[in-house]
């Protein structure tokens, strides 16, 4: 499909004061193919979601969703399956313990570098533009605080 793309528009939930960008799954890896295929990756994004804080992965502070629900297509949300029955508690020696455990993570997070140009009602920016874009919105609400 990549090849007859021109442009790939993404959604942000969030986009860190290191250009890094919180979307949804699948974010990352759409982001990633297009920029392998040489095509550029616009995100938009509102102002108010810029954030100082800085993400390096999307393990640590993440939502998460009903692990079960990635068990097996179209099966009900809590509902256990053959290959992930669900277990009570972790006990160690028995073959309980080896079993997975689904993870259901709710957003991923792209790297700057898999980024071309962010869109917000400022104008279009680079995301290493950012910061700088953090700093002034910071400035102007102290200064207006002095009022």
């Amino acid at each position: 499909v990549m090849p007859n793309v021109t442009k790939v528009f993404l959604g942000a939930s969030a986009i860190m004061s290191n250009g890094a960008v919180l979307g949804g799954c699948g974010t990352a890896v759409v982001a990633m193919t297009a920029t392998r295929a040489n095509v550029p990756v616009i995100v938009t994004c509102a102002t108010y979601k810029l954030s100082e804080k800085v993400f390096l992965d999307s393990v640590v502070s993440n939502e998460l969703g009903d692990p079960t629900a990635l068990a097996r297509p179209g099966s009900a949300p809590g509902e256990a399956t053959a290959a992930f029955p669900q277990s009570e508690g972790r006990t160690t020696g028995t073959s309980k313990s080896m079993q997975p455990r689904l993870l259901n993570l709710r957003h991923d997070l792209t790297p700057m570098k898999f980024v071309s140009m962010v869109v917000t009602e400022v104008g279009l920016i680079p995301p290493t533009a950012v910061p700088a874009l953090l700093r002034e919105y910071r400035r102007e609400a102290t200064q207006g605080d002095g009022l």
